[in-house]
Parts: C-alpha cells; structure tokens; sequence
C-alpha cells in the first residue's frame, strides 16, 4: 500500500454561529429564570394528574 492511498482529505468547516455565553453572573441569572415554570410547579402538576387518574380508575373500576 503506497503513502498515497493512506491519506485523507480534511476539508475546514465553518464555524458554528452560536449565542455568546453570559458575561456576568447577573446575565446568567437572568438568562436561567427566563426559563419556564419552576421544579415545584412542575411536581405539583403531576400531583395533581395522579391523584385525578387514580380517582378516575377507582370510578371506572367499582372499587370501594
């Protein structure tokens, strides 16, 4: 096998446009908190669709 065939080819890629990270700490805050509803308001949900599945099975199966 020559040297040749052992090569490969590399191409440069572009970079990749990204959003530049927060500069300070209050930004990064910032950025965090504009996220959704907290952990708690998403435990708190499923809470409450259990509870509700469980009613509605208990209803469906004639249980006592």
């Amino acid at each position: 096998m020559a040297d040749e065939d052992s090569t490969q080819i590399t191409q440069d890629m572009p970079a990749v446009d990204q959003e530049p990270a927060a500069r300070s700490p209050l930004e990064a805050q910032m950025a965090g908190e504009s996220g959704g509803p907290g952990p708690e308001v998403v435990i708190g949900g499923a809470f409450v669709g259990g509870f509700v599945l469980a009613k509605l099975l208990k209803r469906l199966g004639g249980g006592d």
